[in-house]
């Protein structure tokens, strides 16, 4: 019986798997393709199909709460190891405690494995059109184009330690209303990631309420 090559594996795995549901996580106001999702999909397929993959050659670089890493995505023909070929991709994770390299180790396979099986991802448009979703708890503030990140992280994780420590509501709120100038002059991506964080705070805030 002839064994396929690795080339013919992917292909099949490319036949069997695609498209990857986008989701919207808890305290955001957009949709994600996570790495679960795209773990939970890919990885049955590559399984049957005799395709083994890895990270290898991962270098990181830290800037401040932000790790950077350039990694390479090795696929392996689990019947012929000596046949592979290696998918190179970049990953970056924001953390303010020791998450962000596996953050971004994340990132960056999943980009590896979306582009390998050339996936397609997007929103379901019946719960686009059909589902009133809550608005942003945070209030809208547009941040400063063009500011400077390092001059603005501790800033920055000052204000998600004291979200993180708000010890209710009310508390949430005043944090907010008592440093929205500083909290305007952060750049927009470090202000997408606070309101994330005033979001999630929110929430568990309600869970202890309802509990």
């Amino acid at each position: 019986m002839t064994q396929l090559n690795l080339w013919q594996r992917i292909a099949n795995a490319q036949k069997a798997v695609d498209y990857i549901q986008k989701e919207k996580r808890n305290g955001m106001n957009y949709s994600i393709v996570s790495h679960d999702a795209v773990t939970a999909k890919v990885r049955p397929v590559l399984v049957e199909n005799g395709v083994l993959y890895y990270p290898v050659d991962i270098q990181s670089a830290q800037d401040g709460n932000r790790t950077q890493v350039k990694l390479t995505v090795r696929f392996v023909n689990v019947d012929k190891p000596d046949e592979h070929f290696d998918v190179p991709s970049l990953g970056y994770g924001i953390d303010s405690q020791d998450k962000g390299p596996g953050k971004a180790i994340s990132y960056a396979v999943k980009y590896a494995l979306l582009k390998t099986l050339g996936l397609e991802t997007g929103d379901d448009p019946d719960l686009d059109q059909n589902v009133k979703h809550e608005p942003v708890a945070m209030p809208a503030a547009n941040g400063t184009p063009g500011a400077s990140k390092a001059a603005n992280r501790d800033e920055y994780d000052r204000l998600v330690r004291a979200i993180r420590n708000a010890n209710g509501k009310a508390a949430l709120e005043k944090i907010y209303k008592d440093n929205i100038t500083e909290i305007d002059a952060l750049p927009p991506d470090f202000l997408d990631e606070l309101r994330v964080e005033y979001n999630d705070r929110l929430s568990e805030l309600k869970q202890k309420a309802a509990a």
